[in-house]
């Protein structure tokens, strides 16, 4: 919703301590960094001492504030005239959306390209939560992740050829191939703990896949430091994406390798079908279909 002037105002004023800092956050080949109201910039990190730094890009330099901040942010800063786009033949700008979460430091939660060099930035802080605005508001009455404790101490599996996925709820994701009951070959994709995946949870960890007719909702963990991958030289890691239900069964429904070393695992569960977030766009009616048979 577009907030009015002097709240934004009000608002940035509970961000002045991160003045002068700036925060970075890996994403396996890549590497960005935000400077708070300066500038943003994506590159890669060779291990030749003498060029620390092979390829970088600027995401644009701070502009001012955006008026309409996406569900769950606060405040929302846009940076423009970055490193210039070949495909769009501009420069290429971010808006870093700004949230509450008092249990964490202040970081970059994810970065996302939403259009062709066009990206989204959620930063997650515990300045803001103490402002009027969010001490008045009402509380959300349970995190999903909440939902999902009947998962714990469980594993899936799924195989697709030669592989077989494992995932272990709140423990890791792994893919190996197994003869004569013998793992052969064993790759961690990601771990993780309860009490940080637990604590990291935000409103934005609520999100819309818009690749069906329908947007369906689902829900992020992510699960990082697995095995080290030959080609980007960083641990693997796997947006594990929870979505309903309805048959009541819980399974993997599918594992892709989303880029080198970098996987997204979705996993279907009515746990989270009751959830608030998920009820609000449940269709209960669901169609069948009829075909004639061959007499």
């Amino acid at each position: 919703a577009t907030r009015g002037g002097g709240e934004v105002t009000s608002l940035n004023a509970y961000l002045d301590p991160l003045n002068g800092r700036c925060f970075m956050k890996n994403e396996g080949y890549w590497t960005f960094e935000l400077c708070h109201l300066k500038k943003i910039r994506q590159f890669h990190e060779s291990e030749n001492k003498r060029a620390p730094v092979s390829v970088e890009y600027s995401l644009g330099d701070f502009l001012g504030m955006d008026a309409t901040p996406l569900e769950g942010a606060l405040v929302a800063h846009r940076f423009v005239g970055g490193t210039r786009c070949d495909e769009t033949n501009d420069g290429r700008n971010t808006v870093v959306q700004y949230s509450c979460d008092p249990s964490t430091d202040s970081h970059i939660e994810w970065i996302k390209e939403t259009t062709v060099c066009t990206y989204t930035m959620m930063f997650v802080t515990p300045l803001l939560c103490s402002h009027p605005s969010v001490v008045k508001a009402p509380k959300h009455k349970t995190k999903v992740a909440d939902y999902l404790t009947g998962l714990e101490a469980s594993c899936f599996y799924r195989v697709e050829g030669w592989w077989t996925y494992e995932f272990c709820y709140l423990k890791s994701v792994k893919q190996f191939h197994q003869e004569h009951n013998t793992n052969v070959a064993e790759f961690k994709l990601g771990v993780s703990t309860k009490r940080e995946l637990h604590e990291a949870e935000t409103a934005a960890d609520i999100q819309m896949d818009e690749g069906s007719k329908e947007p369906v909702p689902y829900f992020v963990q992510w699960y990082r430091g697995g095995t080290k991958c030959d080609v980007t030289g960083e641990p693997r890691m796997t947006e594990v994406r929870f979505k309903c239900a309805v048959d009541n069964l819980n399974v993997i429904a599918s594992i892709k390798e989303r880029s080198t070393c970098s996987y997204v695992l979705e996993f279907y569960t009515p746990l989270v079908c009751n959830h608030p977030s998920f009820q609000a766009t449940m269709d209960p009616h669901r169609n069948i279909d009829c075909y004639p048979t061959e007499s």
